[in-house]
């Protein structure tokens, strides 16, 4: 049996899987104990279950699919997930994990990019994760307080994705950053949501994750055709409400927030609260002999 190093991290509250409505595990050997039970896979091509994409990660990264990703999830961040988590990677030598959580909703529009304020955007989550912190308290997990832009939000228009990465500390630990990347499909789009300390950010986890994860046939952005569905925000409110929601009504996005809040539920409130995991404890990993 396999004991992973993984850390602690946080998102805000939803039931949402294997182990919501159970009692999300306060010490290190609770938490060891609920990964250990988790079915570990590597190398396997997985089709994700709400998405109904493809992962294939390459060898020596692992992966968890469904529930498994759920629970850890919920292990590691002291609080019961959000919807829409579907997957995970995890990569041992650098003790880092990317969450993989999808959301429908329409074909989102690229048109209004140019409304994305980052300095805005940063403040909102510094001060949603502030409020965020009195639940990490309350799991045994200690703070965090969010720092400067590594990465301010960039929109690439070949790959129709959206990345940024922000540097925060946890309270008697190293820089930690979260980095994000949105993959637009045909309706809706991935999350994928980067964990680790600042000195594991050049490990290219979350390239991998892109670089592994597909929209099925039909189902990506390029797909789109005249006659499906589009989203009642654009990219811009997409953005603003996954990094949070005092953000998007500063700039006048109402109307986008609650198309948002009505489709994904406490989805985007997640954002609000605290768009990001970390990674702040290694608990190790050790195999039986002859394993």
């Amino acid at each position: 049996m396999r004991i992973w190093a993984l850390a602690v991290g946080f998102l805000a509250v939803i039931v949402c899987g294997s182990i919501a409505n159970a009692e999300v595990p306060k010490t290190d050997a609770a938490r060891k104990a609920a990964i250990q039970a988790l079915t570990w896979r590597e190398g396997e091509l997985l089709e994700l279950p709400k998405s109904r994409g493809t992962l294939k990660s390459p060898k020596g990264i692992d992966q968890l699919l469904g529930r498994d990703a759920v629970s850890v999830y919920e292990v590691l961040n002291g609080v019961e997930a959000p919807p829409g988590i579907e997957a995970a990677i995890y990569d041992d030598q650098a003790k880092t994990i990317v969450y993989f959580q999808n959301a429908g909703g329409g074909f989102v529009r690229l048109d209004d990019w140019d409304e994305v304020d980052a300095d805005a955007m940063l403040k909102s989550v510094s001060e949603s994760t502030e409020a965020a912190n009195i639940k990490r308290k309350e799991a045994g997990i200690s703070a965090i307080h969010v720092g400067k832009w590594l990465e301010r939000p960039q929109l690439n228009r070949t790959t129709n994705t959206v990345r940024w990465a922000f540097e925060a500390t946890d309270e008697g630990s190293e820089p930690l950053v979260n980095s994000v990347a949105l993959v637009l499909g045909r309706d809706g789009f991935e999350k994928l949501i980067w964990v680790g300390p600042k000195s594991a950010l050049s490990d290219g986890l979350l390239n991998i994750a892109l670089g592994s994860f597909s929209f099925p046939a039909g189902g990506r952005y390029s797909d789109f055709k005249d006659g499906d569905k589009v989203a009642e925000y654009g990219i811009a409110g997409l953005v603003a409400s996954v990094l949070g929601a005092k953000f998007a009504a500063k700039v006048g996005l109402f109307a986008a927030m609650a198309v948002l809040l009505k489709k994904f539920g406490v989805f985007i409130v997640i954002g609000a609260g605290a768009v990001v995991t970390w990674l702040w404890r290694v608990i190790g990993r050790r195999k039986p002999a002859g394993e």
